[in-house]
């Protein structure tokens, strides 16, 4: 829970700042919502952009979707060290969440809606799914002991408070308007199986690991966007995402008892890199 309290301190004070904060960062010229402008085609005007031309309301509500990359890179997934069963001449070792994984998918499609010029509530409908690698689970006897999991997806939506700075020009003709993101969200991830085998004996067995379930997750972004038509916008954004731990299938203990307490793991960190887009109503 202290990872939720960290964050939610830190969107709130994001969201008290406002532009007093992008005016601290830009020597006192971030309340100047119009100031960072050129023309279209190349254009990168702030008022265009979202809700404010010559104080007339113009944009509120937005379209949005995104796909890219989502890396693993932490969270324990097969808990070695903690298994109980007391085998003679087996020893078993810890596998890391981003070696039972690859690389997964994340795509999302949602709404935003924009309280003022440069802060936006988000809402998305985000589908996640990483493929399980074969890794080494440990030795019995001379023989290796080897697993499959099965796949991590899951389906849940999220809500988070976006934070623009000043748009920054570059050049004549290209102009880009950085952010930051604070997310929380839901998802049901699907069960997750083991199929695991030993060296040098025929046959492999399929077990129940994780049961799946709701699972809430934190996430913190940042990004860049950019304009390439009247009302639209793309953009590239990353960050760093927990989602919670799993809970253990009781049907491991009977099923393959020799593995009993290494599934109390299942918690998740990953590197999001998506392509996202954005439409202005």
């Amino acid at each position: 829970m202290r990872i939720f309290t960290l964050l939610a301190l830190g969107v709130s004070t994001i969201a008290l700042s406002g532009c007093s904060f992008i005016n601290g960062i830009t020597g006192g010229h971030g309340h100047n919502h119009h100031q960072a402008s050129n023309t279209y085609g190349g254009t990168y005007n702030a008022g265009n952009d979202d809700c404010c031309v010559g104080q007339k309301a113009l944009s509120t509500w937005n379209l949005e979707g995104g796909i890219g990359k989502d890396f693993t890179v932490g969270g324990d997934m097969f808990t070695g060290d903690q298994g109980h069963a007391n085998i003679l001449g087996q020893t078993l070792n810890s596998v890391n969440m981003n070696d039972a994984y690859d690389a997964g998918i994340r795509a999302a499609i949602g709404t935003s809606y924009a309280l003022n010029p440069n802060r936006k509530i988000t809402g998305q409908v985000v589908y996640n799914k990483a493929e399980g690698n074969t890794v080494t689970l440990g030795q019995q006897g001379l023989n290796a002991l080897s697993g499959t999991f099965g796949d991590y997806e899951s389906l849940g939506v999220e809500a988070g408070l976006r934070q623009y700075f000043t748009p920054r020009v570059v050049g004549s003709n290209f102009g880009f308007r950085p952010y930051v993101e604070g997310k929380m969200g839901v998802a049901k991830v699907k069960d997750i199986d083991l199929t695991h085998s030993q060296a040098n004996v025929v046959g492999a067995t399929t077990t129940e690991f994780y049961d799946g379930g709701w699972v809430p997750s934190v996430a913190g972004l940042v990004g860049v966007e950019t304009i390439v038509a009247k009302r639209a916008t793309i953009g590239l954004e990353t960050g760093i995402r927990f989602s919670q731990g799993l809970d253990s299938a009781d049907n491991l203990l009977t099923n393959s008892p020799q593995f009993g307490g290494t599934n109390n793991g299942g918690e998740r960190w990953s590197v999001p890199v998506t392509l996202r887009g954005r439409y202005r109503f």
